[in-house]
């Protein structure tokens, strides 16, 4: 599996301290966390390599370990990490994004953080497709401020979809995007972290084509669970 992450995620330097005090089981546990928070899906020799640039343990004791944790899931750690830091609000903002990134890229390919207006966003264009998400890891999330001009900026670039992510959303946040997104001709998609975890779970288990993914992302208004269950009968 090609490795799509941020190697700067993983370098944490830990301190001296914490090497020396920690034990060899620790350290390979913590490391497997470090990498499974930043890019779940890697195997294999990208793995050992992503392993070792934690800081926390070394090549043969990676490989060496390795098959103690079989048990530890990835995919499960980074989404019990992708629920926490959604709580966190705009201290979490960079980290969250980070992860958002992470699953579209995963589920429809193609995905780089970028900026449009005056917010970080995440593009995503498979084939012929754009795409533009906004990732806001708070709690019954508004569209105000920021996150309207950025909108508006996208819009101008005439994309695909919109995508907003968050925790939740607040009852009026559905209208203010219709509103704002009102015959413009671009589809704007409500997604909550559980939703996109969810999609997540259903692309990696089904295997849909990218192009059913990208409609469902596109398909506009608020992602229900009924959606993303269409999307894993489709593919099956």
């Amino acid at each position: 599996m090609i490795w799509f992450g941020n190697v700067e995620r993983l370098v944490v330097h830990p301190d001296a301290e914490s090497l020396g005090f920690a034990s060899e089981t620790k350290r390979m546990r913590t490391a497997l966390e470090r990498v499974a928070e930043a890019t779940p899906g890697l195997w294999g020799p990208e793995l050992l390599d992503a392993l070792v640039a934690t800081g926390w343990v070394d090549r043969t004791t990676a490989e060496s370990l390795l098959p103690q944790f079989r048990h530890f899931d990835p995919d499960r750690h980074f989404a019990e990490h992708m629920r926490r830091l959604s709580f966190r609000g705009t201290s979490a903002t960079e980290e969250f994004r980070a992860g958002v990134r992470c699953v579209i890229n995963e589920i429809a390919g193609n995905a780089s953080v970028d900026r449009v207006g005056p917010e970080h966003c995440v593009r995503f264009a498979p084939s012929t497709f754009e795409g533009i998400v906004l990732a806001h890891p708070e709690v019954s999330f508004t569209i105000t401020g920021r996150t309207r001009e950025a909108i508006t900026a996208a819009v101008e670039e005439a994309p695909d979809a919109i995508v907003v992510v968050a925790r939740n959303f607040d009852p009026i946040t559905a209208v203010q995007l219709r509103s704002l997104l009102d015959r413009t001709g671009v589809p704007g998609t409500l997604v909550t972290v559980n939703m996109l975890l969810g999609l997540r779970a259903t692309a990696l288990r089904y295997q849909p084509k990218p192009e059913q993914v990208v409609h469902l992302l596109s398909r506009g208004g608020m992602l229900r669970s009924a959606d993303i269950a269409r999307l894993g009968d489709r593919a099956a």
